[in-house]
């Protein structure tokens, strides 16, 4: 029975920067055909051609999550989670209790969305 991981699987796909630049490179500098960088690369040659198109959009990871309606409350929002430290389970803030605390306590404007992130 064969067993993949399917994030190793995909890792597999994924194109590098390192293999961006040197698609790139070996195009555009070098002038080796797409054929010949897809051997070598063992990528397709769609693949390559989307590489020169400039269709690779990389990956970006976000550098942190901005609250713009929470930010005022986040503070009073951790001192209550570190309170609730000390009761037990079931009498700890869910986020719907720390979304309706903020309703009636704070006049919150925001949505249980924005609590639960």
């Amino acid at each position: 029975m064969l067993n993949i991981n399917p994030m190793l699987e995909a890792e597999r796909r994924m194109l590098t920067v390192d293999q961006y630049s040197y698609i790139r490179t070996a195009h555009r500098v070098y002038g080796k055909a797409i054929k010949q960088i897809a051997r070598e690369t063992g990528h397709s040659k769609n693949t390559v051609k989307k590489v020169l198109r400039g269709e690779y959009s990389g990956y970006k990871p976000r550098i942190g999550q901005a609250y713009p309606v929470l930010a005022p409350y986040i503070r009073t929002i951790d001192r209550w989670l570190k309170d609730d430290k000390d009761r037990p389970k079931k009498q700890r803030h869910t986020a719907v209790r720390v979304f309706n605390r903020l309703k009636q306590e704070h006049a919150f404007q925001g949505s249980e969305t924005t609590v639960r992130r």
